[in-house]
């Protein structure tokens, strides 16, 4: 994993197998928060880490049956 700094409303760009995605953080009122706000093509899923092991948990159960 990659640890980098990033200035909060300037958007980045992050390259996912060969497709372009745009990342922008923004400060939340609550101290210590940030969201992100993330531009992808439709090709592109984006998920939070919980959601994502959790669908290929789901995927790996369906397999097995």
């Amino acid at each position: 994993m990659d640890i980098i700094n990033v200035s909060f409303e300037k958007p980045f760009t992050v390259l996912v197998s060969g497709e372009a995605i745009e990342v922008i953080v923004f400060k939340t009122l609550e101290e210590g928060n940030i969201k992100f706000g993330i531009k992808a093509p439709r090709s592109v899923n984006v998920h939070r880490e919980e959601i994502y092991h959790a669908i290929k948990q789901k995927e790996q159960l369906l397999e097995s049956e």
